[in-house]
């Protein structure tokens, strides 16, 4: 049945954190946790209610002070922020957070925003920093916790949140994702890109399968280096992709007409589009 008219749509941002973790004054909020930290910013500004999980509270709730912050400066006083500890590789733990985040009064989840990735293998080095790690030297037990976060992790997710959105006939669930690692399988990425390339995957499959109910879903491909605190120890700030910028993108296909649903966006940086890590 569709919501009721009193219902507010929730906004849930699984992943609401940074693998690189910090909480540096030196840095605005849009940029300080990375994607993670700004995905709900844009919808803060529009007054939407926000879920933050993650699998560290202390990340979370600096993340909420900066949502709250700007619900604040665009004077959304009813709108509302829930952090909610979650780890999508077990299947109990996400049971909870979403057990959780359905005790929430007077709301529906109307949109899941999978952000969610394992740090890299420890032996991983990035191109022209050392030796790259090569497909043979993958190790099978990193390779599978790889899969298991991102692909099993979004059908657990998934398993909590279509039926709610399948019953409304509404719902949108937004994959984000590397180009180098969801597009190109990139020279010195054979130990993440598969599970990448294969979450992609899922997510056409899910377009395909639940578009016709309602349910948009989307990967979203990111091209360039996203601006962090790790990232600026990296390159030059003026070479790094604003995080506040590529949220705002989610934001777009989150209110794009069911007439005009995109299966899949591609984000390049114009600056990186000659070189040749960013081919189209």
């Amino acid at each position: 049945m569709p919501p009721n008219e009193k219902e507010r749509p929730l906004i849930v941002v699984v992943g609401a954190g940074s693998k690189h973790g910090t909480n540096n004054s030196e840095f605005v909020d849009s940029v300080r946790w990375g994607l993670g930290g700004a995905l709900a910013l844009p919808f803060a500004e529009d007054g939407y209610d926000v879920v933050l999980m993650g699998r560290r509270q202390e990340v979370l709730d600096d993340v909420r002070k900066a949502v709250e912050s700007v619900h604040t400066t665009n004077h959304h006083a009813e709108a509302r922020v829930l952090c909610v500890e979650c780890d999508v590789t077990d299947d109990k733990s996400v049971e909870q957070a979403f057990g959780h985040v359905n005790t929430i009064g007077n709301s529906y989840i109307d949109l899941v925003m999978f952000n969610v990735a394992p740090p890299y293998p420890s032996n991983f080095k990035f191109q022209g920093w050392g030796e790259v790690l090569l497909p043979h030297q993958i190790d099978i037990e990193d390779m599978n916790k790889q899969y298991d976060t991102q692909v099993n992790g979004l059908i657990r997710i998934s398993k909590q949140v279509l039926p709610g959105m399948i019953e409304r006939k509404r719902g949108c669930i937004l994959l984000s994702g590397e180009s180098c690692c969801n597009l190109h399988g990139g020279f010195e990425f054979g130990s993440v890109a598969p599970a990448r390339a294969a979450l992609r995957s899922l997510g056409q499959s899910m377009f395909q399968a639940y578009g016709p109910m309602g349910i948009h879903v989307c990967n979203i491909n990111i091209g360039g280096i996203i601006d962090s605190p790790k990232t600026r120890q990296w390159t030059k700030k003026e070479e790094l992709t604003n995080p506040n910028e590529i949220a705002e993108q989610f934001l777009n296909v989150y209110k794009q007409k069911s007439t005009v649903w995109s299966y899949e966006v591609n984000l390049t940086p114009g600056f990186s589009s000659r070189k040749v890590n960013m081919r189209m």
